[in-house]
């Protein structure tokens, strides 16, 4: 059993998914919560939207998980977006790290959304 706590619920929109996570992200979890994600992303969609608004925390195992989530689908030619709260505490470490050289990431879930639509 982890430490920490991290809820992950998914809904389809339209061609696409929307996958909500809320709590923390560390390496007692990371791995079980990024499965979760890409099961709840099936094969016949055409991407999705992974809203970390409600992430606390997120640490680098998290990071190199959700690096990690964003290839395979791309390998699986599944468009990824990614997002967050501008000012954020997770936008600024998605920030540092570079992360939207992996993906997009977008400060509201409309915008997202949208993105994926194009």
């Amino acid at each position: 059993m982890t430490g920490t706590a991290a809820v992950v619920e998914s809904e389809p929109h339209g061609d696409h998914v929307v996958v909500r996570i809320s709590g923390e992200l560390d390496v007692f979890n990371a791995e079980p919560v990024t499965k979760e994600i890409e099961q709840a992303i099936p094969t016949e969609s055409h991407g999705a939207a992974v809203d970390l608004t409600a992430v606390d925390f997120l640490d680098s195992t998290a990071i190199r998980k959700l690096f990690g989530l964003a290839t395979r689908l791309a390998e699986r030619r599944q468009r990824l977006v990614i997002v967050t709260l501008a000012g954020s505490t997770v936008h600024r470490t998605l920030q540092l790290v570079d992360f939207s050289r992996a993906t997009p990431i977008h400060e509201t879930l409309d915008e997202a959304l949208e993105a994926l639509a194009s």
